[in-house]
């Protein structure tokens, strides 16, 4: 019988208040925030990290050190200068009371939007290299209508049906509870048996999966 590694109980989550919110949810902030959960690091770090100048590394750090999101960890001293890492708690609680948000679909919509926009850009810059001119083809279909990315020849099917690891559609189908139950087992499944092969000095690429009951047209 195979014995399974016993993981260690997950910390406990931090509290935040409303300053703190909004530096946690500021998804330009994401890629800090996670290397600083990883480990403590300095600013030089911070800097070489985010590929930004060290006065900027250290601008962001003091934003979150004065709001109490990352903390202090004076090392050693070298000469006369002092060694700070920064390190932030690696969990934390956001209630969507204490943010600014007027509504939960402000909340949402805040940290899905700006993640589309840039899924967006990179598409832009990908179809771009295929072909200049682009327009979309609205055609009826079996039971309402299709609209379809594509040139003046046609829509692109060869681009998003073909060999290029690239995908940009919104689909819809009739199902029952327990179909679409098991399609979301499905595409969780496949995202797990591609996470295991991920290689670090490969290109990063960016998968989203959406399901939900109802019709978005």
């Amino acid at each position: 019988m195979t014995e399974r590694a016993v993981l260690p109980p997950a910390p406990q989550p931090q509290t935040t208040d409303a300053a703190q919110a909004a530096l946690l949810l500021d998804v330009e902030l994401r890629p800090l925030l996670g290397l600083l959960m990883q480990a403590p690091s300095t600013a030089r770090e911070v800097a070489q990290h985010l590929d930004v100048k060290i006065q900027r590394a250290y601008y962001l750090l003091r934003k979150l050190t004065r709001s109490g999101v990352a903390q202090v960890q004076v090392e050693r001293e070298t000469g006369r200068q002092t060694l700070r890492r920064y390190a932030v708690a690696p969990r934390w609680f956001i209630p969507y009371e204490i943010t600014r948000a007027e509504t939960l679909n402000a909340f949402l919509a805040g940290q899905i939007l700006p993640r589309i926009e840039r899924f967006v850009d990179h598409s832009v810059r990908l179809i771009q290299t295929q072909q200049p001119n682009w327009g979309y083809w609205l055609e009826r279909a079996e039971q309402s209508s299709n609209l379809r990315l594509g040139g003046p020849d046609g829509s692109a099917q060869g681009l998003f049906g073909g060999d290029e690891p690239f995908l940009l559609n919104l689909g819809m189908a009739h199902l029952t509870r327990a179909d679409a139950t098991e399609l979301k087992r499905r595409l969780l499944a496949v995202m797990a048996e591609f996470g295991e092969r991920e290689t670090p000095e490969a290109d990063a690429y960016t998968v989203g999966l959406l399901l939900v009951r109802g019709e978005v047209g």
